[in-house]
């Protein structure tokens, strides 16, 4: 497994309310985006908490993640976060609140959506998405800094292989006056 991530602040601030997590496992791969509200300190703060929240409860089933993370998130500005478990065994599992962008450019069609609510403050119920993983699958996880448009950019999308420079072409054209974050596994 191959991934590529771009994290940057929004414009005239030192740090980031976004934040990403990718945990290799032996049976899987989780890789967690994580929006803090707003923007600034206190944003960072939320999802620093919930990375770490993440981090200690990375082995139980995803929606046990996000309910674990929403107690711990009581007491901050809350997030919104998408959590994406890779499995050796060829199963990808996808779980999400608030406004987490993902996009599978998959062999078989996987089209999870996040649900409206927001970690720490309102957890909506949530479904988690289950589909089969293929070698050469690439998931894309944005924050809302990152303009959706690039999903029809085909070529973009087609041509750049890479992990690295496909998260780096996608936050360099399509990247909005916000915290930015996005998150490319293959």
């Amino acid at each position: 497994m191959r991934y590529g991530v771009v994290s940057r602040p929004k414009a005239n601030r030192e740090v980031s309310g976004d934040a990403y997590l990718v945990l290799e496992e032996e049976e899987f791969t989780l890789c967690a985006l994580v929006d803090g509200l707003g923007s600034g300190e206190e944003a960072a703060h939320a999802s620093r908490r919930a990375v770490e929240c993440i981090r200690e409860n990375r082995t139980l089933p995803l929606l046990e993640v996000l309910r674990a993370c929403h107690s711990a998130l009581h007491n901050t500005r809350g997030v919104v976060m998408g959590l994406l478990r890779l499995e050796a065994a060829g199963r990808v599992r996808y779980a999400g609140v608030g406004n987490i962008g993902i996009w599978a450019l998959s062999q078989e069609p996987f089209r999870p959506i996040s649900y409206n609510g927001i970690v720490g403050y309102r957890l909506p119920r949530v479904h988690e998405f289950v589909g089969t993983c293929h070698p050469g699958d690439t998931f894309i996880l944005y924050s809302d800094g990152v303009d959706d448009r690039f999903r029809s950019d085909e070529a973009l999308l087609r041509e750049e292989q890479d992990p690295q420079r496909l998260a780096e072409a996608i936050a360099g054209r399509y990247g909005r006056d916000d915290d930015v974050c996005v998150l490319v596994v293959r």
